[in-house]
């Protein structure tokens, strides 16, 4: 090794052209890529590109293209007429020379000259790491302890900037194959964001989909269509693709369906879990007519999700769930409009009966309840319904410190009947502050119903809900959390307040915290003070369960 690195320094400096070029230091070259010495990677060559008059990233792709050999750059520039870059890639310098330096590129002919050892690592790096080496520390660090591989904005990592290295696209990275099979490996969740990427890297990619990669972030990008995102694995359960140009132009329920028609095992999307609470969350169309930031989207999302998923249980629980989100003082007004002779919908209108406003063959009927617990009581009293959340439309109209009003327009049938009905639900919030935290109830409410017109029963109900096999408890009562509890203790041995915590963390999915504990368990992260004793008796859990 010494002797082959004795010969390349023979050649510092050294001005390397066609004319130049020798059959010994051809040789010296070829040895020491034979036998991977590093200290021939801590040499930087400079190269020079006469009359370029394109980027620097087309020179770096063409030069690569034309002499299979990739280019990691380093200082490089554009000088009047002359690129120029470093590089320690001694591939390429030898075939260079083995092309006698000819560069034809779109019928022009460029000359290409190379000052050959004329830097080293401690000159760009202080150290006398090599390129792969350096590389190989941004990457590492940039792998977080959720077994998410963070290469978001890789290519302007700060480590990068300051070594002057040009890594001018991340498809760079299938270069290093040793450190990607190994982060391959490791890596469940895959953040490619802000990486300006016109296309899904797969060159890149291909080392996580073959293991047990689930989540991969692709937002904020340029990809223009669904054409390279059809091509990720089907496994992707979490995925993110907001703020590219396929998200333009396009509605929300084609964009959802679109994306889940091949994703079957996405349960979260754009950061939108679509198995929240056991529904789909998304789609619904939005209309903001205020300020869309997070917080708006966040809590018109959440409401919608919770209300309708609540709704659209059994009577009895029905009532139970939807009464706390209403104030004491909260106010309904239902209005119908149903034919006189229409007797399958007498549920309605006797909740909405107060007077016959003509004698002609339509009821027009409206009344108004007061107090929390008589519009639960009411609501209560309407049968088991299922409302198809791809027909919403959601218009948010105001949305300050003191309120939140929401209009929902959708189409919803019966659950025991082929009854379909089109609604609309204006519901105004009041909201205060508890303990820095924003709380909001529903102090107005307007239900409008009517008959669904065929067209509209035609075009509802034709993507169903997928994901219902949820365990998480929707706004669950002290009894349920507390059997829920006694059941997660004797499946892991936690002390309660541990058992408690976890599923919390985990929105009481019971399914979810032991997926959890049982990583944690795995990877040593769970205290042995966290658990019960062994005598703990928990023979009694199922003595609370009717």
């Amino acid at each position: 090794m010494d002797t082959d690195i004795m010969q390349l320094d023979k050649f510092k400096r050294f001005l390397l052209n066609r004319t130049t070029a020798s059959p010994v230091m051809i040789e010296a070259i070829e040895n020491c890529l034979a036998t991977e010495d590093k200290p021939a990677k801590q040499l930087f060559h400079k190269i020079m590109i006469h009359n370029w008059q394109d980027t620097l990233p087309q020179l770096f792709d063409r030069l690569s293209t034309f002499f299979g050999a990739v280019i990691i750059p380093v200082n490089s520039s554009i000088q009047g007429e002359i690129a120029t870059f470093y590089t320690s890639n001694l591939n390429f310098i030898l075939r260079l020379i083995k092309q006698d330096f000819l560069f034809p590129y779109c019928r022009s002919m460029y000359s290409v000259d190379v000052l050959f050892n004329e830097r080293n690592a401690i000159d760009y790096f202080g150290t006398n790491n090599t390129l792969e080496d350096i590389i190989t520390g941004v990457v590492s660090r940039r792998f977080r302890e959720n077994c998410e591989l963070d290469l978001s904005n890789f290519c302007e990592d700060p480590e990068f900037m300051k070594k002057k290295i040009n890594f001018y696209k991340i498809a760079l990275l299938a270069q290093f194959k040793i450190l990607m099979i190994r982060m391959g490996r490791d890596t469940k969740s895959l953040n490619l964001s802000h990486n300006n990427l016109s296309q899904v890297p797969f060159e890149v990619l291909n080392f996580f989909i073959k293991a047990d990669l689930t989540a991969v972030n692709l937002s904020y990008n340029n990809i223009p269509s669904f054409t390279e995102i059809l091509r990720v694995s089907s496994k992707i359960e979490k995925l993110y693709l907001e703020g590219n140009p396929l998200c333009e132009n396009i509605d929300a329920v084609t964009y959802v369906k679109t994306v889940t028609m091949k994703f079957p095992r996405l349960i979260e999307l754009d950061g939108i879990k679509l198995n929240q609470h056991g529904v789909v969350l998304f789609p619904f169309f939005r209309n903001y007519l205020v300020n869309t930031d997070r917080k708006t989207k966040m809590v018109v999302e959440k409401f919608v999700t919770l209300y309708f998923s609540n709704y659209d249980q059994r009577p009895k629980l029905r009532r139970k769930k939807i009464e706390t989100l209403y104030d004491d003082k909260a106010t309904l007004s239902i209005s119908c409009d149903f034919a006189e002779s229409d007797t399958a919908v007498l549920s309605y209108t006797k909740a909405a009966r107060n007077i016959l406003t003509d004698q002609k063959s339509v009821l027009k009927l409206n009344k108004m309840y007061t107090s929390k617990q008589n519009i639960a009581s009411i609501l209560s009293t309407l049968p088991e319904s299922v409302h198809d959340r791809s027909t919403f439309t959601v218009d948010v109209l105001v949305h300050d410190k003191k309120s939140l009003h929401i209009i929902i327009d959708g189409i919803f049938k019966e659950k025991n009947a082929e009854l379909y009905f089109q609604f609309r639900r204006t519901f105004i919030f009041s909201i205060y502050t508890v303990r820095d935290n924003s709380v909001y109830h529903i102090t107005h409410e307007m239900f409008n119903l009517r008959h669904a017109t065929h067209e509209q029963i035609q075009r509802s109900f034709k993507h169903p809900i997928r994901n219902m096999n949820s365990l998480a408890l929707i706004n669950p009562s002290s009894d349920e959390t507390d059997t829920i509890l006694k059941a997660f203790q004797h499946l892991t041995n936690l002390k309660r307040p541990e058992a408690e915590m976890r599923l919390k963390f985990s929105s009481w999915d019971i399914r979810d915290a032991i997926k959890l504990f049982m990583m944690d368990s795995r990877n040593q992260k769970v205290s042995s003070d966290v658990f019960m004793d062994i005598d703990s008796d928990s023979s009694s859990l199922f003595d609370d369960i009717d």
